[in-house]
């Protein structure tokens, strides 16, 4: 018998959104995929609108975090 895990896929992928190369927030441009990160802009994980996700870079992901915003970080995985 095969128990070898399934990968995980976050929720925003299994939706069809489609982590982006600019953040959504300020306008940067990354050079690497793993300088964006997914947030739900509720902060409810279980949400997986896509009205309700935003492709942002780490930089932004620091001042929502120091600017106490109502943006919460969602999955964060890179999208391969």
């Amino acid at each position: 018998m095969d128990r070898r895990k399934k990968p995980f896929v976050p929720r925003w992928k299994q939706k069809g959104y489609k982590q982006k190369t600019t953040c959504d927030r300020c306008g940067f441009r990354a050079k690497y995929p793993s300088q964006i990160v997914v947030f739900h802009v509720n902060g409810n994980l279980d949400d997986a609108t896509i009205t309700n996700l935003r492709s942002i870079c780490l930089n932004c992901v620091v001042e929502i975090d120091k600017d106490d915003s109502p943006w919460k970080q969602g999955d964060l995985m890179r999208d391969f």
